[in-house]
């Protein structure tokens, strides 16, 4: 009961500092997890330890494709790269561009492993269609963000589906059979939630194939690198085709090319100004990576499973519930799936993965560090209806399903 009044209690925390008070959400984020940790009776040296390593493991994972992702974007704005890869989708979709940051998210977050990644790379790009069909650029931000989550939380080979896969023995390509429906029905009803005016201006769209090439390699090889490292079992291949080295080469790609249109100060002020930007996002991101681990390493895990056990509540149930509260209290999708296959071994069957699974889409709040990513500029308020919201009615649409796997063979004795 305790690590739930400090959980309660460190929520209310962080809004009342980011929301009412308008600390920065680092601060919030950081005070919240110390109090969680007194609260909670942890040792004072353990407090310390769990709150940097939380701060370092997001650091160490999120760091060179943060850094890398802002410096590309920052580039291709700068070379008008933008501008051309803008053209190009224009062209291919006409009037029918809302669908791009949905889809583009969805297919961009398999081969990166991370929508964090797909977000970063794509979100200059999503913005500028925004701005070019005269459309809510936040809007499109967030079916962006829908769009990765959609597939990273059910798509073979996410990091998500790997661990439940792996810890229940279920073979993960019987898994798509459900899950690339059921995922395709989630990005129908995020576009209609999500869906914006689109009204293309009108001017005249030119664009050439060599202006092409040179705006899409920055953001192309690293991709294709990425998904030859997934298919090209070859030491080299899978070297380059790491998120962090793939990324890192896009930069220097995007080198090369900023070298026949800026001068060596302008390539400089932009490296600084994408260096500024990365390290604030990684602040928010760091925060909320802190507190989730201090949560995770204590006794909440436990406690809810305890707390579900001596609930009226059905067995089968039980993996969506911890879920849920595993992942509103430390906001890793990863590190949700991770514990609550653990706890739930014993019901290992597909439906508990697509219970799992539609838990990492409840509730992404404050302790989830994409949510700070997709917020910015943003209002709190507006974050919860076009990002949580959108999120948690994508998982209970995935409990349904789950739910009819579960009775379907009854239903059809």
């Amino acid at each position: 009961m305790l690590t739930f009044i400090a959980f309660f209690a460190s929520i209310a925390l962080i809004h009342v500092l980011s929301v009412r008070m308008r600390i920065h959400p680092f601060l919030a984020l950081i005070s919240a997890a110390f109090v969680y940790g007194i609260l909670c009776g942890i040792d004072h040296r353990s407090i310390i330890v769990h709150i940097t390593s939380g701060l370092g493991g997001i650091f160490s994972v999120l760091c060179i494709v943060i850094f890398s992702g802002v410096t590309i974007a920052e580039f291709l704005n700068r070379t008008k790269g933008i501008k051309t890869i803008i053209n190009d989708i224009l062209m291919i979709f006409k009037r029918d561009c809302s669908l791009v940051p949905l889809f583009s998210g969805y297919l961009l977050a398999i081969p990166a492993m991370c929508c964090i990644t797909a977000f970063i790379v794509l979100n200059p790009v999503v913005e500028g269609i925004a701005l070019k069909v005269k459309s809510s650029e936040r809007k499109f931000t967030y079916m962006l963000a829908i769009g990765t989550v959609i597939s990273y939380n059910l798509i073979y080979p996410s990091p998500v589906i790997i661990v439940i896969t792996d810890t229940l023995d279920i073979d993960p390509f019987d898994t798509l059979v459900v899950s690339i429906p059921l995922s395709a029905l989630l990005l129908i009803i995020s576009y209609y939630y999500l869906r914006t005016n689109v009204e293309i201006l009108p001017e005249k769209i030119h664009t050439s194939f060599r202006s092409s090439l040179k705006a899409w390699s920055p953001i192309a090889i690293p991709i294709l690198l990425i998904l030859l490292g997934l298919i090209v079992d070859n030491q080299i291949i899978n070297f380059l085709g790491d998120v962090n080295v793939a990324l890192l080469i896009g930069v220097s790609v995007s080198l090369i090319i900023a070298k026949r249109y800026l001068s060596a100060d302008e390539i400089g002020e932009t490296l600084k100004r994408s260096s500024g930007r990365a390290g604030r996002i990684l602040l928010d991101l760091c925060g909320a990576g802190a507190l989730g681990n201090i949560i995770a390493h204590s006794d909440f895990p436990i406690d809810v499973l305890g707390l579900i056990e001596q609930s009226f509540i059905p067995i089968m149930l039980s993996p969506f519930l911890i879920a849920i509260f595993i992942q509103t209290a430390q906001g890793s999708r990863v590190v949700t799936a991770i514990v609550t296959a653990s706890l739930v071994k014993d019901l290992a069957c597909m439906e508990t993965l697509f219970m799992i699974c539609a838990g990492t889409f409840i509730f992404s709040y404050v302790s989830d560090p994409y949510f700070w990513l997709v917020k910015q500029d943003s209002s709190m308020k507006e974050t919860l209806r076009y990002y949580t919201v959108p999120l948690a009615l994508a998982g209970a649409v995935v409990l349904m399903c789950a739910i009819l796997l579960l009775y379907w063979p009854q239903c059809a004795i």
